[in-house]
């Protein structure tokens, strides 16, 4: 019995111990209204040509370049703790390229100009639509 309780002991502190190296860390949030000058590339090329996860993950690229270097941001767009530098704005497009984006949520961030919520983590980023042009909410994308 006390070898059973021992090695227990002994796992368990193994998994507590290796909790931190696959814990997903929160960085910060921000918002963003996705404007018309976010879907088109820093040549002036549109991005948003399909209703793929690649084309949103783009979008949402552009909008932190616009923001951070092409003085083109929005009215409600805020700062962020991760996407100043060109490096990290890859990542998250990346991130979310390689994510869920149900169809309908593809749709009103390409089609629309939705005010998105962003919460940003160290191993993935979440994306809420907070208001549709009319106003109305949504859920998440991820």
């Amino acid at each position: 019995m006390k070898n059973i309780q021992r090695n227990l002991l002994m796992v368990s502190s193994l998994l507590i111990m290796a909790m931190p190296a696959y814990a997903d860390d929160y960085y910060c949030s921000y918002s963003a209204r996705i404007s018309d000058a976010d879907k088109y590339n820093s040549k002036g090329g549109l991005i948003a040509q399909n209703y793929s996860n690649n084309t949103v993950a783009a979008i949402l690229r552009q909008d932190r370049a616009n923001y951070y270097v092409y003085g083109k941001a929005s009215r409600e767009d805020e700062g962020d703790c991760v996407f100043n530098d060109k490096e990290a704005r890859a990542k998250m497009q990346s991130f979310l390229a390689s994510g869920s984006i149900p169809q309908y949520a593809r749709r009103i961030i390409i089609d629309n100009n939705p005010l998105i919520e962003v919460d940003i983590y160290s191993k993935h980023i979440e994306v809420r639509i907070i208001e549709e042009d009319e106003g109305e909410k949504t859920s998440s994308i991820r």
